[in-house]
């Protein structure tokens, strides 16, 4: 049975930010002319590769993809992400990670849920869930340089606006994002049950993540923050959340 995978949007090179890390900053197709980049964190442990938010590759940079190891496994952090998993599944057979509601792109099925503090798919590593976000978002802290954390849409790190159209530039600024670390604004909307505010509905799970210890970070858009991934982090949160209320 042929199956119509999308084909693979604009992307950049694979690029080694960390010992036995790699970063791929590909696009997202948000409306007509309007696209916004997003990444592939690929982590390396001996010859086995793990994809993180899979981005798929033009046929040249896949190849070079497999010239850094074998790809075994996969992971979906977000629920608005996983446009490119099945591929990914069928081409490579990899072992597929998502939690268990992740499913606005159902296929492929999950061969291991992610679940807080459970089963990281990297040894000496730990899963996250954003527990009280209405829509599944997790995050995974890698024993990798110090600590690296890797988000998808919660928070996110800008360095400018590479891989974005003009009007995915205007279309970010418009929803509140700007350059720096930061919780994404039209994540939070999204995360929050109707009626309730946004920013209290998720300052304790941000407070729970400033307890994990990790100095750089990739999230699923905007750019590598190497080394000073957690200060940056813990102004983000303290700007976004501390002013408020806890909730109760």
């Amino acid at each position: 049975m042929h199956i119509a995978y999308p084909a693979p949007l604009p992307h950049g090179h694979i690029r080694q930010v960390l010992p036995d890390f790699f970063v791929v900053r590909g696009t997202a197709r948000i409306a007509p002319r309007v696209f916004v980049n997003r990444n592939m964190g690929i982590v390396r442990n001996g010859d086995d590769l793990l994809l993180v938010n899979p981005v798929r590759l033009r046929r040249l940079e896949e190849e070079r993809l497999c010239e850094l190891g074998q790809v075994r496994q996969a992971v979906r952090l977000g629920y608005y992400h996983g446009c490119d998993d099945l591929y990914y599944r069928d081409r490579f057979n990899v072992f597929f990670w998502r939690q268990a509601h992740s499913d606005r792109y159902p296929l492929p099925p999950a061969d291991q849920f992610l679940t807080d503090g459970g089963t990281c798919p990297v040894t000496g590593g730990r899963v996250f869930e954003f527990s009280n976000s209405r829509v599944p978002e997790a995050a995974l802290l890698l024993p990798l340089s110090g600590g690296l954390l890797l988000t998808c849409d919660a928070l996110q790190f800008w360095n400018g606006w590479t891989g974005c159209s003009w009007a995915g530039k205007w279309m970010l600024r418009l929803s509140g994002v700007h350059q720096g670390m930061q919780v994404a604004p039209g994540w939070c909307r999204r995360a929050t049950p109707d009626h309730e505010n946004n920013q209290r509905w998720l300052a304790a799970d941000f407070q729970r993540l400033l307890n994990l210890p990790f100095y750089h970070l990739l999230g699923g858009h905007g750019d590598f923050c190497a080394d000073r991934a957690h200060e940056l982090a813990e102004n983000a949160v303290a700007s976004s959340f501390l002013r408020l209320a806890p909730r109760h």
